[in-house]
Order: C-alpha cells, then sequence, then structure tokens
C-alpha cells in the first residue's frame, strides 16, 4: 500500500530492495546493482528454498531514477502516472509487478553509469562482455533459480542483441521491446547521411552521468563517416542468440523501427521467436497491463517451466493502421506466421509527368527537378478501392544534380483523405480528454510546438546519400530492402544520371477507397525529429536535383509498395 512518490502506484504487495550490491566483471572494475526481491529473501546470501528467477534491466540511466524520466516528455509519453510503482529504473520493468509474481528484478549501472566503476563507452563489444558477465553472476545468486533473463525498452533493448549474441551462462530469455542492432545504419547514418543525434550536446547524452570518462559518439563520426571497425564493434549479431525471443516492434517509432525488424528476422528460425507489433508508443505499450500480463505468460514458460501453452501463440501479431488519431479503428495482434507476409504483391507505381503515381510506365523521358535546399516533387496515387500495403515501400529513383557531385535525398509516404487532408495517427494517447482534443486540435491547424509532434506519426520514410548508391552488398540485399555497406562515397560527375533504392521504414497501413498516396522527395527530412535543439542532419546537397521519369520501361522512376 505504501506509494514510492506522490501519485504513483501504491506497492501491490511487500517487497524487498538490497541496494547498491557490488560485482566485479572480468577485468576486475565494480559494478553496483538494485535487486529487488520478494520480501522472504531479507538475506541475498541465504540458500533460499524457493529461489526465482531474475529479469535485468541492464543500460547507463541509473538504476534508481536517473536524470532521464518520464515527466521530461511530453504527457508523460502516454504512461499515467499511476500506472507504475516509480521504483523501476527509465524505461525499465516495474519490480512492483513482477516481485508480486515471483521474480527478482536487477536494475545495474552499467560500466561508468552513475555509481559503477569505469568509462561509460556505448554499445560496443566491452560492454556486451560486461553484460554477460554480470548474467553469469546473476544466475550463480543463492536466491536465483539459475535462469536469467533481459528485458525492456530502448537502450534496454538493443543491448540485449549484443549480450544474448554471446550466449551467457544463465540467460534463459530475452524480450527486447524496440531496440536496433546497428548502431551505424540505423540510427547515426541511416542512408549514410549523418543525424547528429547523440552527442555531448543532445539530450539523451546529456542525461547521463558517470564518474569516469564519456564516449562522445558523434564527435568521432564528425570525421569517420564510412562504415569501419570502429563501428563494426558497434553492431549486434542477432543471428548468434540461442534462447526464446519474445520481441516487439512498431510501425511508429521514430527511431528503433527498422533496427527491430532486421534484429528478429536475423534471429535462426531454429530458435523460439515471437514479434509484436503495436501501434502506440513504446513505453505505454511496454506498461500497459495486457501486455506485461503477456510477458508474464513468456517469461513463466521459459524462466519457471510453466506448461501454460505459450508456444500456441502466433508467431507474429501485427497491428495495421488506419490513421485515425484515436487508433480505435487499427487492426491489433492480427495473426500471422512471418514478416515480411507471405503473399505480398509488390506493384511498382510510376512517377507520371502531371505529379500522379501510375501503374505503367510513361514512354518518354521527361524531367522534374526541385531545390536541394528548400523544394521538394510530391507524387500523388489514388485508391480506387479499399488496399492494405503492409511490408516495405522502395523508391527507386533514378536522378542526377547539374551542380553538385552529391546527393542526399529524402522520400516520405503519406496517407491522404480523399480531400487531400493529411491523415495521422497518435502515438502518444494521453489519458486525459482534454489533452487528447488539444492534440486533435493542434493537429487539424497543423501547428506542433517544441516537441508536441512527438505524439504523431504521418508514415513511413527513408534516405540515402547518392555517393552510397552502387556500394550494394548483393548477398544480403532483397528486392524491397538494399543493403549498402557504406565503406566507400562514389562521387557522381556533375550532371551524371544514377538510380538510387531507397528502402522506407516497414509500416502497415489501411487505405479507404478514395484515399490518396502523397509521395515527397526533397532534400531534407520531411518530417522532421521533432525534438528541441536536436540538429537532424549533416546534408550534402547544392543547387538542383533532378528526377529523370520514364523512358526506361520497367527501370523508370517508381515507388514499389507492398500490397497484401
Amino acid at each position: 500500500g505504501h506509494a514510492v512518490e506522490s501519485g504513483a502506484k501504491p506497492l501491490t504487495e511487500d517487497l524487498v530492495l538490497h541496494e547498491s550490491v557490488p560485482m566485479q566483471v572480468r577485468d576486475g572494475t565494480t559494478l553496483y546493482s538494485d535487486i529487488f526481491l520478494p520480501p522472504r529473501f531479507q538475506d541475498l546470501n541465504s540458500e533460499a528454498s524457493e529461489p526465482v528467477p531474475a529479469i535485468v534491466a541492464w543500460s547507463p540511466y541509473g538504476k534508481q531514477k536517473g536524470t532521464t524520466i518520464l515527466d521530461d516528455f511530453p504527457f508523460r509519453a502516454g504512461v499515467s502516472k499511476t500506472a507504475v510503482s516509480g521504483l523501476q529504473k527509465f524505461e525499465g520493468p516495474d519490480p512492483d509487478f513482477w516481485c508480486q509474481h515471483g521474480y527478482g528484478v536487477v536494475n545495474v549501472d552499467s560500466r561508468g553509469a552513475y555509481t559503477s566503476e569505469g568509462n561509460l563507452v556505448m554499445f560496443g563489444h566491452q560492454e556486451a562482455e560486461d553484460g554477460s558477465d554480470f548474467i553469469t553472476w546473476v544466475y550463480q545468486q543463492p536466491w536465483c533459480n539459475g535462469r536469467v533473463a533481459l528485458a525492456s525498452n530502448s537502450w534496454l533493448a538493443l543491448i540485449q542483441w549484443r549480450i544474448g549474441a554471446l550466449r551467457p551462462e544463465g540467460l534463459a530469455a530475452l524480450a527486447p521491446w524496440e531496440g536496433f542492432s546497428d548502431y551505424f545504419r540505423h540510427h547515426l547514418f541511416p542512408g549514410g547521411i549523418f543525424f547528429f543525434r547523440v552527442s555531448t550536446k543532445t539530450f539523451s547524452v546529456r542525461t547521463l552521468a558517470t564518474q569516469g570518462k564519456l564516449e562522445d559518439v558523434c564527435e568521432y563520426a564528425k570525421d569517420h563517416q564510412l562504415y569501419n571497425a570502429y563501428w563494426e564493434d558497434k553492431i549486434a549479431h542477432p543471428e548468434w542468440i540461442n534462447v526464446p525471443v519474445y520481441a516487439v516492434a512498431s510501425w511508429t517509432g521514430p527511431v528503433h523501427t527498422t533496427g527491430m525488424f532486421e534484429a528478429f528476422n536475423s534471429v535462426p528460425n531454429t530458435v523460439p521467436r515471437w514479434l509484436r507489433v503495436h501501434n502506440t508508443q513504446e513505453w505505454p505499450d511496454f506498461y500497459e497491463d495486457s501486455n506485461q500480463q503477456d510477458l508474464l505468460r513468456f517469461f513463466d514458460r521459459y524462466l519457471k517451466d510453466i506448461q501454460n501453452d505459450w508456444e500456441a501463440t502466433p508467431k507474429v501479431r501485427l497491428s495495421v493502421l488506419q490513421y485515425t488519431l484515436d487508433g480505435k479503428a487499427d487492426t491489433v495482434n492480427r495473426p500471422e506466421s512471418a514478416f515480411p507476409l507471405a503473399g505480398t504483391q509488390y506493384r511498382k507505381l510510376f512517377i507520371m509527368q502531371d505529379e500522379t503515381l501510375s501503374s505503367h510506365p510513361a514512354p518518354e523521358e521527361f524531367l522534374i527537378s526541385y531545390d536541394s535546399k528548400f523544394g521538394n516533387a510530391t507524387f500523388y496515387h489514388h485508391f480506387d478501392q479499399a488496399s492494405e500495403t503492409t511490408g516495405y515501400f522502395l523508391a527507386h529513383l533514378v536522378m542526377s544534380c547539374p551542380e553538385h557531385t552529391d546527393m542526399d535525398v529524402f522520400v516520405q509516404v503519406e496517407k491522404l483523405s480523399s480531400k487531400k487532408q493529411r491523415q495521422s495517427t497518435l502515438v502518444i494517447r494521453p489519458p486525459s480528454t482534454i489533452a487528447q482534443w488539444l492534440l486533435k486540435l493542434m493537429h487539424s491547424w497543423n501547428v506542433m510546438p517544441g516537441s508536441s509532434g512527438l505524439a504523431f506519426h504521418h508514415g513511413p520514410e527513408g534516405c540515402l546519400r547518392a555517393s552510397h548508391a552502387l556500394g550494394k552488398s548483393a548477398e544480403r540485399s532483397t528486392r524491397w530492402k538494399p543493403h549498402y555497406t557504406f565503406t566507400e562515397r562514389i562521387p557522381m560527375k556533375k550532371g551524371e544520371v544514377r538510380s538510387l533504392d531507397i528502402s522506407l521504414r516497414p509500416v502497415g497501413m489501411y487505405w479507404e477507397k478514395g484515399d490518396y498516396l502523397k509521395f515527397t522527395v526533397q532534400g531534407t527530412m520531411v518530417m522532421p525529429f521533432p525534438l528541441q535543439d536536436l540538429e537532424m542532419h549533416h546534408t550534402d546537397n547544392k543547387g538542383l536535383h533532378v528526377l529523370h521519369c520514364g523512358g526506361r520501361g520497367e527501370d523508370s522512376s517508381y515507388l514499389l509498395s507492398p500490397f497484401v
């Protein structure tokens, strides 16, 4: 019944906190963790008659409340104050929920974070190795039943791909709920374009704390914009994972979507794995009671050996978005066998001179240009029947630049109504009806002050730097998703015509009869990430970008669309 902080959810049952428990990783560095357990575990070192499984929350955000909290985000990102106890670390599992169900929750300060020794470095082998050592240490504790899992969002998810690949002794299951796996391609250099998102000047790093040194990845990135050994060290290998995985993704997350799907599909088919794709924002989804109960069933099966028919859960459960603000028309948890969906029909929608998209290419070539700094080119496809597009869009654009030797090209797909009004989905749904009404009003007026734009999702996007377009890996590319090496830039000659294949992040979308698909091509991000003081990207553009359309048959400029 105790409330840890004013307005928080009162504790459901008693629990015990063992604070700042030390352990040493293999090089002698001491890490500290807080261990939450059911109340019978008054002594950590005594043999327990009924040991419990452990859920580890690994991140540098502070083992107790750090400097990053949900209150920093608009409407607490949709997580009601009363939904959690306040004992959870940022983005971590709530000890109040898990201890009452017979689990221990271990909140650790990773190397260099807050109380732990060492320097704070990000996402590399050192952090994965530390995590592996820590998992094995937890597994050996008298209170633990010998089975350890990792769980939760963002940093706490992406590190699971790294730690799980090392197969530490004691690791029994993974629950990465929205976390990319390739720091270079998915986060800092999507399409080979430098996005200045994580540095000592940006929000996510300003809120970290260390007694040692803090790695400033962006300072390194400024002068090392090609893929090298440093970036290789920050890539996970989900293909090495050998324990059951319950992964969660969304179409709407601005950071993790592309990498999450890639990572899940890299886990071997021989490993038990499940994917759920939701229709909200990662934090309210994680703390939603029905989803915690779902995760409990997964952990009960693999950490407690409870025979609960978890294996009957569909391998893939999808949400498909209607792009209405309240989300009530969305399909949720539609069962599928795999993603991308079997039977997807990829249709080419060719760019036409009248700014439409057509099933047939124009017989003669024509040119469409836009100013690479301030302009764009937009095209529309009209739906004459209700449709669904679920999977990857890909923009195949034949382009040139008469004034420069490179081009940064950004593309976006949006849903418009029959009256060509933008349709969006409300990702953050505050509990207050007044707040929801205010957000809908702002959307209608197209006014998004500060970071309020985080509440909306308008459709999938993608980008590519033209000098990387020739560096495609044939082995790892698919028709709908090219894989670029980014190991060298091959400049264009002024006026040279080059084909660009730009994959957009995956999405599940419904279209009503009469709707329009709006396809935008421009030299800057179409929908900038809406956080204040965040510099989005460093583009290499000058003058006009020219689209070469028609005249090339099936190789003319088109938008490849995943119809289901």
